[in-house]
Parts: C-alpha cells; structure tokens; sequence
C-alpha cells in the first residue's frame, strides 16, 4: 500500500533530558547482530542529533555506553551527511550504509530493554521518510540507509513533503536522483568505492528535474524531458511502482516508449525479470529506426513474447540469445550476400530478422542451427593461440577437479565435446581477459565454467559469467559448488600481480599480432540447412527493399574496445548508454601503436580501436574525414566481458 504523506511542519523532537544535543541514543553490542567470535571485538551505535539527522557508528566494544564520546561526536558536524570514513579517534568507523534503525537479530525479544531504546529512538524520527523508504524497497534494494534517510531529513519544508510526494508518485525516476540503492546493510564501514562524476549536461538536466520538484511544478514534464520517453510512460504504472534495483535505465525506457501504450509491460517485474535476456539480443539500436523494429516485435504484448520465447528455449534465455549471434555471424558466412549488402553484420542481421519475420522465429533458428551435426571451418584473426594459465590443473580432494584451457585448441575442443558455443569464446579470453575451465565433480558431471574479469587493473578480480553443462543444461549443487572454489582460488590475493601481469600481457600480444595467418586455426561448427537458407532468404530480400536502413552510411568498425578494463571504462559502466555518442582522437606519437586512435566518451577515456582494425580508421582521421561513432551495446551488471561495444562509420 501506496504510504500517505500529510501536509504537517516537521519539528525536532525535544531532547533527553542532561544532552541537549542529542535527542536518542542506542548503544548495540555485537552478539545482538553477529554470531561470529571475531565480531565481539566491535560495538554500534546510533544516535539522533539536535539537526534532525542519525549518526551510526561502528566502536571499539569497551566504548559501549559512553557518554562522554556522545557528546565528542556532536561537535563533528557534518558526520551524518558525509560518505562512510574512519575516524581517527578509537577506529571508529562512520556507517552511512547502515539502516536507519538498528535490526537486530530475531532472538531479541520485544520485552528487552534493546528493543525499548529502538522504539524510543524511532518514536523519535520523521515517520513520513521511514514510511517512504520503506514503500520504496521492493525485494532485492535497500534504501532504508541513514544516508538516504538524512538526505531528506535535512531539507527544509516544503522542499522535504515535495520530495517525498515525488518518490511516491515516479518512484522509479525519482529514486536514482534522490536516493543511493544498495543491496544490503554495510555494518562495518568499508570505503566504497568513488563514483564518476555526471557530465555537465546529465546535472545540468537533473537540475531541471529538482527544480521542477523542489517548486512544485511540471514534474512529469522535466522527467519525460531528462529521459527522453514521452509524458505518458512517465506517468504509466509501470513508473509507478518501485523497481527492486531502483531504477531503470534510459535505454530500457526508451525501448518500452517505443511499444504502443496497450502493449507495453504493466508491472516492474514483468521488466526487471527479463533484463538479462533483453541486454543478450543480437541487435544494436544506432538510431530511431532501428529502435521501432526491435519495439515493432513486441506488438502483439510484451509479456505474451516473452512467455513464448522462454517457452522455446530450452535452458536459460539470456544464454539461448548470447548463443544467437554465432548462429548470425554462420548465417552472414553462409547466405551470399548481395552486394547491395555488402555491410550487413550480424547485429544488422539480427534486427532485420526480427522486423521480418519476428523474435520467436529467430530464436528457434538459433536453436535449430546449433542443434545441426558440425563441420571444419577455418578462422581468420590475428589472436594470439596460447596465453599464460593462471592456476593449470586443480583437484579438490572432495569437490571434484578443474582443468584450466588457456590454448585455442583446448577451448575450441571444449565447445565440440560439450556441444556450446565456448568454442567461439577465444576473443574473449584474449582481449577481456575471461578464462575457461572445464569441471568435473566427484560423480563424475561434467560442465564449462567461464570467469570474466572485474574491476580495473589495480584490484582486478574475476566473476563467475557462465556455467553450463553440455547442450547448455543447467548444472547441480556439486558443479556449483566446484565453480566457487575455483573462483575463489582465481581471486586469492597471492595470484592478484601474476592476473595483472597476464592480462596486461595477454593485451600486448592481442594488439601487437597484426599480421594475419595464411591457414588460421580450424574449428567445428554447424552448417545451414535448407530451411534456415529459405528463412535466410526472405529476411535478406527484405532487408535489400530497406537499404537505406540496414546500409546506411558506411561503417568501419563494429565491435569491443580494445582495452577497455585498463581505462575509467569500469567505473563508467553504469552511466553508459546504448546511442551514446563518442569521440574518436588520433595518437600518432603513442609508444606502442602510431596508428593509434583513441575512443573518448564525455571527457572520459574508455580505450582504443584494436590494433588490428585501427589502419583505415587512422588514415581517414589523418586527412581530415568525418567519422562519427557511438555505444552500440552496454551488457547487463552479471555479464563482466566485452562490456561495451561500438560502431565506428563514415559521417557523410
């Protein structure tokens, strides 16, 4: 149920009696939050100042109930409001990631003079801001965080009752501007990480949004403006709820805009749920166009196609998509192309397929051509065929063993032996540094296990991206298990240096091995058979009467950002977005590559065109042609490789 917020002057309570600072305090030992030995070292506290904002803190456990430390910790303005740090006196640390009124465990009775002091101390806060940010946590976020909770609490009415009205009324919005959405509690004030900054132009329109809510004006109209969605879909039900990561992001938005309103999702989840999915399509959306095809296949209700598309596949969506553009890339090898063509990739393939004869169909095309009995086809790149292995071969005594396959041959052997497209994952373990291991557990299940690298090169760790069994099928327990302990052997600190190393020198080899092989390395895949041909077919003599569509100007790069992972790339990621435009600038005195062209996005550098791609791009930058270029793809927070992709073409 949607709060109610009254139109009532918030006064500061008044304060305990003998502390005229402080209005609450709730001292907590740790056995009321932790079981671990190693946590009773520490206590919590939290308090309520004069100003109206809470203060919570992690101690030393032998300040437990000193008031003396209250009254030092008064006179640290701005404590409250300021992200989570570690003060200098006693090693206590600041927890602004900390809920707002302290949880503690079940065992905790209500009786218990813990919970009359927590109920004292809530009796004492601004109910509407508790009632809000409780609304707002649908399962999965947390928001009720002493951060967001001073956040609103500092603010002068009527600016605070239009704030929260607004979190209310667009909560999905609303809450990304106003509001820091976490996963769970921090209770021992670990430094996070530094945000980017906004671009000029992104706080420039935020400004607008405030403005607009702060005065109480034409809310709806400064957000459709902000986000670039029409006013309707700013004021739908599906903006009207909360989301569980607490926001959507704009090219999401932008995609649902583009749906007619009576076919467009009504309900967060029926979004939220299938995102994964959504961010694996094989398509890009360069322009208006090509977003009205893709939204053009969600005509007939968005939750009815995709009731159907995960009807047909048969193991996880997200994985029967990612596995579709090496059925689209077989296809453009295959098909013979005419030469009004000619620069039809796959992405563009995929797109005209799905404007012509639907998603559902080009999903059990996927499925059908990997389902189809494999051939020898050669490769040509320039990738280097072997890299350093990290951990070789790995017996668990209980769990199973792990092979590591840091060779071409071995990950190209894996793909036939477990039937999946691992085979064609080499780019990735090259260039974005994934590595592949094949498992087998103590009852002898077998299955692919691929870690994508992630952070940047300073704290680079890996993530567990993908887990299958053969054909793709989902994996038990014990395989589960065995990925972890891997995982966690990848990611001990004594191998943080020798990952730097092999990455950094995985790249040199990626991108100073231009030259290409005359007999490239051979591996086995599916052919097309006569349907697939046929379906091919009517797709390509469709997209010829559309060429001014699929052709367009003509493009020079299509693809990854060569070192992506060693720039701001990371810390970017989530600002982002598919259409964004970017700046190509020419490093002709770079030490490692004089064809160098760099690739900016706002001020911000994100890495390079390949080595390999980078010659003609250069040449024509050189005499003065017009490129232009943009984000083409950003993937999903669990896919952790080739994170951004992008196309590079002529601008006239």
């Amino acid at each position: 149920m949607i709060p109610t917020i009254h139109n009532v002057k918030h006064t500061p309570p008044a304060s305990l009696a003998g502390d005229a600072g402080t209005t609450s305090v709730v001292w907590v030992e740790a056995r009321h939050f932790f079981s671990r030995e190693d946590a009773r070292e520490n206590g919590w506290l939290w308090l309520l100042g004069d100003d109206g904002c809470v203060q919570a803190l992690r101690l030393n456990a032998e300040r437990l109930g000193d008031d003396r430390l209250v009254q030092t910790l008064r006179a640290q303005a701005g404590l409250t409001t300021r992200a989570t740090r570690i003060s200098e006196d006693g090693g206590m640390a600041s927890l602004a990631q900390a809920p707002v009124v302290p949880t503690p465990q079940w065992t905790v009775s209500w009786g218990h003079p813990l919970q009359h002091a927590i109920r004292a101390f809530a009796a004492r806060l601004d109910v509407r801001i508790l009632d809000v940010l409780g609304w707002l946590e649908a399962p999965g976020g947390f928001l009720g965080t002493v951060q967001n909770y001073n956040r609103l609490a500092v603010l002068a009415e009527p600016v605070r009752q239009h704030r929260l009205q607004a979190l209310l009324r667009f909560p999905a919005l609303v809450t990304p501007l106003l509001l820091a959405v976490g996963n769970h509690p921090e209770m021992w004030g670990r430094d996070a990480s530094a945000q980017p900054e906004a671009s000029c132009q992104a706080r420039a329109s935020a400004a607008a949004v405030l403005d607009a809510m702060d005065r109480g004006r034409d809310l709806t109209g400064a957000l459709a403006t902000h986000h670039r969605i029409s006013r309707a879909l700013v004021r739908s039900p599906l903006l009207g709820k909360p989301w569980r990561a607490g926001r959507v992001s704009v090219e999401v938005l932008r995609l649902i805009d583009a749906i007619t309103p009576e076919a467009r999702p009504q309900n967060p989840a029926d979004v939220e749920d299938r995102l994964d999915a959504l961010a694996q399509l094989p398509v890009h959306q360069r322009n208006e166009t090509a977003k009205a095809h893709l939204a053009g296949a969600f005509a007939n209700g968005w939750n009815l196609i995709w009731t159907q598309l995960e009807a047909c596949a048969p193991y996880r969506l997200h994985q029967a998509w990612r596995d579709c553009t090496d059925f689209l890339r077989a296809a453009l090898r295959d098909g013979a192309l005419p030469g009004k063509l000619r620069n039809l990739d796959e992405a563009s393939l995929g797109l005209a397929w799905i404007a012509r004869r639907g998603l559902l169909s080009l999903l059990r095309a996927s499925l059908r051509w990997h389902a189809r009995p494999l051939v020898q086809v050669v490769i040509e790149d320039d990738l280097p065929d072997t890299l350093p292995a990290l951990l070789g071969e790995l017996t668990f005594a209980k769990d199973g063993s792990a092979q590591e396959l840091a060779s071409r041959e071995a990950v190209i052997a894996e793909g036939q032996r477990m039937r999946h497209c691992v085979g064609s994952y080499w780019e990735y373990c090259v260039l974005e540094g994934m590595r592949i291991f094949h498992l087998v557990d103590a009852n002898a299940n077998t299955a692919t296990a691929a870690f994508a690298q992630s952070g940047p090169a300073p704290t680079l760790g890996f993530s567990l991206e993908q887990l299958n069994g053969p054909s793709n099928q989902a994996v038990g327990a014990p395989l589960k298990t065995l990925a972890q302990r891997v995982l966690a052997a990848l990611n001990d600190d004594a191998l943080r240096q020798a990952r730097r190393d092999a990455s950094e020198e995985a790249f040199r080899q990626a991108e100073h091995e231009a030259a290409r092989r005359e007999n490239g390395p051979v591996m086995a895949q599916p052919t097309l058979d006569r349907s697939l041909r046929r379906e091919l077919r009517l797709v390509l003599d469709w997209s010829i009467r559309q060429a001014h569509w699929l052709i367009g100007p003509r493009r020079l790069y299509a693809g990854h950002i060569a070192g992506f992972n060693y720039t701001e790339g990371p810390h970017l990621r989530q600002q982002l977005a598919m259409g964004d435009s970017l700046i190509l600038v020419r490093e002709p005195d770079n030490p490692h590559d004089e064809r160098a062209v760099r690739i900016d996005w706002q001020g911000h550098k994100l890495g390079y065109i390949p080595r390999a791609e980078n010659a003609e791009i250069a040449r024509r930058l050189d005499a003065g042609d017009a490129m232009a270029a943009c984000i083409t793809m950003v993937r999903s927070e669990s896919a952790r490789w080739a994170e951004v992709l992008v196309d590079v073409w002529m601008a006239a």
